[in-house]
């Protein structure tokens, strides 16, 4: 007796799971970073980019930055460098998506 296994073998693009939201990061906390959230389906397996203000952020121009699966992480979080709009863009070969805006606020508590 033969059993045929069947995967999953369609391909299609990026489709958001969870898309970030805004953050006001209060400046004498303990917390020592900012992660802004982004999580996509697709197939194959989509990138990751973020843009800040409407520029592709270079995830090597600073050592503060990581990104973790479709997670972006700023390190030390600074106001005049860090705080503005963000977006996801996650790209696969069928297609890109960009996330709604979340916006990077700095306050007093």
């Amino acid at each position: 007796m033969s059993f045929l296994v069947l995967t999953e073998s369609v391909d299609y693009g990026p489709v958001f799971v969870q898309e970030p939201n805004d953050i006001i990061f209060p400046t004498d906390s303990d917390e020592k970073k900012v992660a802004l959230n982004c999580e996509v389906r697709g197939n194959p397996v989509p990138n990751y980019r973020w843009l800040r203000n409407g520029t592709e952020i270079d995830l090597e121009s600073d050592y503060r930055y990581s990104l973790i699966d479709g997670t972006f992480i700023i390190s030390n979080p600074s106001e005049a460098k860090d705080s503005g709009h963000y977006q996801c863009l996650a790209a696969n070969t069928f297609g890109s998506i960009l996330s709604r805006e979340a916006i990077l606020q700095f306050a007093c508590e």
